[in-house]
């Protein structure tokens, strides 16, 4: 890998460019660090012919374009990635204790936002300036988009804000962390999910009402409900239909079990039981992975059917039923294994890492969610292929592997070449 690339990954990792929607985080103490982390990247490749510009949503937090037009007669790619990243976990237990360091250690990076998704970009700007050192004119031009928001979904500020400007191609790569199961793997499809709130109502009363509101003898529902204890029974439910996903929710592209409900939140209304009372209302909250092959009404549906049977078992449930808020829905994205992009991208990663073994599927899925579902919903043909692995990402000592930067850029211009055509 070239030192000014490894030069230019530093300088990105070693930049806080936390979210400022990220929760807990204040705006005035991570804001301008997205914007930065886009004008390094610019600055770095407008010594290779590329032009930049900025898509701002909101003001502090500009997506750059960098763009470098073709010869003609070529199609078009572009090449998206984010530069904002999550609040870093227990900071002190990072290497050099900060999240920060930029360190490099037996032919790792580490710091925050290294895998994701940093070193991606980096790979894109490597093999672009490869293509301009070794004379190589594409037909079709290239863009590589730095953009804000996705950690918290907010691609109306990044990804789409920078489409619905006019930026875009016939079709792009999103270099998020795909190195699972094996290195630089090339992804098609991910699944969707939901972020649900789940609100249970109670009839909070004093703490002493317990017992003749549970036990036999009592006035039952009359005398007092817990709240939290009626949401316990909710999370029961899905716990059920969670382990029933596990054999009706499938696809051949994923590994078994990854549809799921993972509980979140979990909070009954402050102060019980330490001032006296049962809770008069509760809260779960969910994280709903659903397969690329069926239709989120229905997914919704069933979790609500689920439920609404479970609580015609219960006698207060039965009257007061669980309140759903669907709060935000991230879609899939799925492109088809024989489009000539996918095609491509097999071909020219089994020309830097070697073909797979017969009989092993040569695309995965992309276990997480990224832009390229918002860039798939505008109709582009979209992958996912980068360096660094999901399970260390938004992890503590977050890493990634010098090499794997330099192999995705080796594949990267190869399919910069083969996609937009060589004049």
């Amino acid at each position: 890998m070239l030192p000014e690339a490894i030069s230019l990954l530093r300088r990105l990792v070693a930049t806080n460019s936390i979210n400022p929607l990220f929760p807990g985080i204040r705006r005035e103490d991570v804001i301008g660090g997205e914007t930065a982390c886009g004008a390094m990247l610019a600055d770095h490749l407008s010594r290779f012919g590329f032009a930049s510009e900025t898509v701002a949503h909101d003001p502090e937090r500009k997506n750059t374009v960098m763009r470098k037009s073709g010869t003609g007669g070529g199609r078009s790619l572009f090449i998206n990635g984010h530069v904002d990243t999550v609040a870093p976990f227990r900071p002190s237990e990072w290497l050099d204790g900060n999240p920060w360091s930029a360190t490099i250690k037996d032919g790792r990076l580490y710091g925050l936002g290294s895998t994701d998704m940093k070193s991606g970009l980096v790979a894109a700007a490597l093999a672009a300036s490869a293509l301009d050192a070794a004379g190589v004119r594409l037909k079709g031009e290239l863009q590589i988009h730095a953009v804000v928001g996705e950690e918290t979904m907010s691609h109306e500020l990044g990804t789409s804000s920078v489409l619905d400007a006019g930026f875009g191609g016939d079709a792009a790569i999103v270099v998020e962390p795909t190195s699972q199961p094996r290195p630089l793997s090339v992804t098609a499809v991910s699944a969707g999910n939901f972020n649900l709130q789940i609100d249970v109502k109670g009839y909070g009363t004093h703490s002493g009402n317990r017992g003749p509101s549970i036990r036999a003898g009592g006035e039952g529902n009359a005398a007092g409900v817990n709240a939290v204890e009626k949401a316990m029974l909710v999370v029961q439910a899905l716990q059920q239909l969670e382990q029933e996903w596990g054999i009706t929710k499938s696809h051949p592209a994923f590994p078994a079990g990854i549809f799921s409900m993972v509980p979140g939140v979990f909070h009954g209304d402050a102060g019980v039981p330490s001032v006296g009372y049962l809770a008069e209302s509760a809260t779960v909250g969910y994280l709903v992975w659903y397969p690329p092959n069926e239709r989120p009404a229905a997914i919704r549906a069933e979790i609500e059917n689920h439920v609404h049977h479970a609580s015609q078992l219960d006698s207060w449930l039965r009257h007061n039923p669980p309140v759903f808020r669907w709060e935000s829905h991230w879609p899939v994205f799925d492109t088809s294994t024989d489009h000539p992009l996918i095609q491509s991208l097999v071909a020219d990663r089994a020309d830097v890492l070697g073909a797979l073994p017969a009989g092993l599927a040569q695309t995965h899925s992309f276990n997480a969610v990224c832009d390229a579902s918002f860039i798939a919903e505008k109709g582009i043909p979209v992958a996912a292929m980068g360096p660094g692995d999901l399970r260390c990402a938004h992890a503590v000592n977050e890493f990634v592997q010098l090499t794997e930067v330099s192999d995705c850029a080796r594949i990267l211009a190869r399919t910069m070449m083969r996609w937009c055509g060589v004049a």
